[in-house]
Order: structure tokens, then C-alpha cells, then sequence
């Protein structure tokens, strides 16, 4: 791995994908790390501000047809855009997900997911593995613990 110093080590708009793993309304249940009207506000800001820059965004849920759809304020950002609808915990396990990020051909990968000890660690460790600068979103994302 190699440490990045300088103007290579901030994130760009032009070498950055976003991935929103999870921001589902049951995914809120027993979350304890912030306040859930705080996540979901931080997480629509953060897909504003994805499609403001022209950074790519790639859209996942689990399981959406029994524990629901993405929020809205994030689908209403990417109206004509479909998430990637997983049965896995591990996002980074979907070939889906992994080509879409592949396919924007950026390696600095900024990550937000609820779930924090499970959806947003396992993928974050393995694209880590695989070569990305992986960037996490922490106060867009939320877990069992509390802070």
C-alpha cells in the first residue's frame, strides 16, 4: 500500500466514486451511534453534493422488498437510478457493486452505509485490499455503538 502525501492525498471530485450501501428506513432500528434525523440530513447533503461535483454514485440496498426501499431524499437526488438490490451483508461481495465502482475507472472510493461494524466495515477493508484510497463518511453512516 501505498501512503499518499500532499495534493494526492485529498480527495478530488474527478478521481472519486461514491458508494451509499444500506440507507434503508428499517436499517435505523436499534441504531445508536448518531440520531437518525442527523444521518439521513448528512446522507442527502452528501448525494447533493456527489451530483453537484459529477462524481459517479453507486446505489445499493438490502433486501428491499421486505425491509423497504432507499430513502427517499437520496432516491429523489438520482431519480432514474436504480440501487443495487443485494442479499448479501458484504456490498463488496455483489460482482455488481465492485463493477460498478470498477467501471468509473476512480480509486479514491468514499464510502457511507448504516451499519457500521458490518456493511460499512467489510467492504471498506476488502476495496482497501483491492487497491482503492478508501475515504469513509462518518457522520453519514451509523452503527449498534455508541459514540
Amino acid at each position: 500500500m501505498t501512503i499518499k502525501t500532499g495534493l494526492d492525498a485529498l480527495l478530488a471530485p474527478e478521481r472519486s466514486v461514491l458508494l451509499l450501501i444500506d440507507h434503508q428506513p428499517f436499517q435505523f432500528a436499534n441504531l445508536h451511534s448518531h440520531e437518525p434525523t442527523l444521518i439521513v440530513n448528512n446522507m442527502v447533503g452528501l448525494a447533493k453534493a456527489a451530483k453537484a461535483f459529477n462524481v459517479p454514485t453507486i446505489l445499493t440496498t438490502v433486501t428491499e422488498e421486505r425491509g423497504g426501499y432507499l430513502l427517499k431524499g437520496i432516491q429523489d437526488v438520482f431519480p432514474t437510478q436504480k440501487p443495487i438490490n443485494r442479499t448479501t451483508l458484504n456490498s463488496w461481495e455483489d460482482p455488481r457493486v465492485v463493477d460498478a465502482v470498477k467501471k468509473t475507472g476512480r480509486k479514491q472510493l468514499v464510502v457511507a452505509a448504516l451499519w457500521t461494524e458490518i456493511c460499512l466495515a467489510m467492504p471498506v477493508t476488502q476495496s482497501l485490499a483491492d487497491g482503492y484510497d478508501v475515504f469513509i463518511v462518518t457522520d453519514a453512516s451509523g452503527g449498534a455503538a455508541l459514540l
